[in-house]
């Protein structure tokens, strides 16, 4: 499993050394993004750099070939050579160009640099040239540990990833080029702490990352490389054993499918999970995951983290866990979730709030399939523009908003953004089958007209069937109810059942008094850009002050 995955490395650093090219970072991938919010010119140079810096870094660790050393001192000088090693989409900016500290500006990606630079030094530095060595010092000293010693940063009171990825990224370089127990090196940590714990509160203690499984592998995973790090070579376990840790390492258990695809709510895009992670979290914590098979691919995280890569090397441990049919609530986070590999079933729906972080417009929103086949889903993410991460504009791409989700549109009112909540949410087992239900009520506005808005769906894995039934209770008569279903799928309508077609069918059948039923085609871009079509199955209804909307779902196989 290692040996296919070295050779692997070796076989791609030889390719580089071949070449002996160093991909430039092209000056209009930051014009690109001032003038049209583009992030993608410019970061797709940056991660096929850190691609260069990864590979080669890890081939010289297990080979010491001297080509290999060679090229990859060149890589390091062209990074420490750049204007910055934070992100275009991260910087700072006045009247259109970048601030000047931007260059030594502290996102992501400068503290994954950092950290990359000071590991590579940890490990092999000593059989650089001391130019090299001297000039890595230097850069990380200037760009990352005293720009954090001498500011106080937003990111540090943040709630999701970013304390997690840069606290502990800054956590993990200390420790590798810092003299050990030193003022200096006590005084960082002591400030990283503070992230970390800000990190810690995004959690409550169900353990469950309403960002989802990809930035719970992103976020989690810098917390642990530093908090492993930090026991190895200071023999404190204090991260490893805080409340909530343990229940955090099990989260991708309960979410990732079958078919190592996860549950795609908020700005989920498919990503491998790190195997080193997984198996770490395995092992340290005694948590049930997904099965880990192999070592991932060189190519499996795009931007071709060091830290995950050489952990991935020394941490990965075939794992095959047992998966029953799997039954599971996060209250805090209210998703429901339940897959049967047995019955070939898979749902979830969620509740919540809309304030999360990459938060999309989807109380009461829901998923339903089989394990391999979504046929009502979520969009996951779009693709990250200036524009996406404009709370002024966020909600005008489809991934994010409520026509996105399968919600009704009451009076012509969508579910709002900002500072709702579902309440009274519940996902419990009853005699009719397993019933997730909650209300809606206060999460539209008040021109929606609504006294109460009740959702129930119970599904009964015995029929593969799911019942939704929305109540609703009016303020007054004359009102419009627009129930909508997403599907990528496509779909086929007779009479009043409509299909949706995949290697297995989904069968929505509405009663007698839906006279209008509409299949909306929807252009929308994935994360990575590309031009995706959804299907909005919309039915009509016309109600007085009360009434029940009943729709059957069934899986025919």
């Amino acid at each position: 499993m290692i040996e296919t995955y070295l050779q692997s490395i070796q076989k791609e650093a030889k390719a580089y050394v071949a070449t002996a090219t160093i991909t430039p970072l092209p000056f209009d991938g930051y014009v690109s993004y001032l003038e049209t919010g583009n992030r993608l010119v410019f970061e797709t140079a940056y991660f096929a750099r850190r691609r260069q810096l990864a590979i080669l870094a890890l081939a010289y660790m297990t080979t010491h070939e001297q080509e290999t050393k060679k090229l990859l001192e060149q890589v390091i000088w062209e990074i420490c050579n750049e204007y910055t090693w934070a992100l275009p989409a991260h910087l700072p900016v006045e009247k259109n160009p970048f601030k000047q500290s931007s260059v030594w500006w502290i996102d992501l990606f400068t503290a994954e640099t950092a950290q990359t630079l000071a590991e590579i030094m940890e490990l092999m530095g000593a059989e650089f040239t001391l130019l090299t060595q001297n000039r890595i010092r230097e850069e990380i000293d200037q760009r990352l540990f005293q720009p954090f010693e001498e500011n106080h940063w937003e990111w540090e009171e943040k709630k999701n990833n970013w304390s997690g990825v840069i606290g502990g990224c800054i956590g993990m370089a200390a420790l590798s080029l810092l003299e050990k127990n030193s003022v200096r090196q006590g005084a960082i940590l002591q400030k990283v702490d503070h992230s970390l714990q800000s990190y810690l509160k995004g959690f409550a203690l169900d353990g469950a990352c309403e960002e989802g499984v990809g930035y719970w592998s992103y976020g989690f995973g810098y917390y642990l490389y530093f908090a492993e790090k930090l026991a190895d070579m200071l023999g404190d376990e204090t991260y490893l054993n805080l409340p909530k840790v343990k229940e955090i390492a099990a989260f991708p258990y309960y979410v990732v499918r079958k078919n190592q695809q996860a549950l795609p709510f908020s700005d989920y895009n498919f990503t491998e999970l790190p195997s080193g992670l997984l198996s770490f979290c395995h092992q340290v914590f005694q948590v049930p995951i997904p099965d880990v098979v192999k070592v991932n691919e060189i190519d499996f995280d795009h931007c071709y983290r060091f830290a995950q890569l050489y952990r991935n090397l020394i941490w990965t441990e075939k794992t095959e866990v047992e998966r029953p049919t799997i039954m599971h609530y996060f209250s805090d986070v209210e998703w429901g979730i339940f897959e049967s590999e047995a019955q070939d079933l898979f749902f979830a729906a969620k509740g919540g709030h809309n304030e999360e972080s990459h938060n999309h417009i989807d109380l009461g929103h829901f998923i339903f399939g089989t394990p391999n086949e979504l046929f009502l889903t979520d969009l996951g993410a779009g693709e990250y523009t200036k524009d996406y991460f404009d709370e002024e504009k966020r909600y005008q791409y489809l991934v994010n908003n409520a026509s996105g989700h399968s919600l009704p549109i009451i009076n012509d009112c969508c579910q709002q953004a900002g500072a709702v909540a579902a309440t009274a949410t519940k996902f419990i087992d009853t005699p009719k089958g397993k019933r997730f239900s909650l209300d809606l009520t206060k999460t539209y506005e008040p021109s929606a007209n609504l006294k109460q808005f009740q959702r129930s769906l119970v599904l009964i894995p015995e029929e593969s069937t799911l019942e939704l039934r929305d109540y609703f209770r009016m303020k007054k008569a004359g009102n419009k109810i627009i129930e909508s279903f997403v599907t990528t799928y496509p779909v086929e309508r007779n009479g009043q059942t409509v299909s949706i077609k995949g290697r297995q069918t989904c069968e929505l059948i509405f009663g007698e008094e839906v006279k209008k039923i509409d299949c909306l085609k929807k252009m929308y871009h994935d994360h990575e850009g590309n031009t995706c079509q959804a299907t909005l199955i919309q039915t009509t209804y016309t109600i007085s002050m009360e009434a029940e909307v009943v729709v059957k779902m069934k899986l025919v196989h």
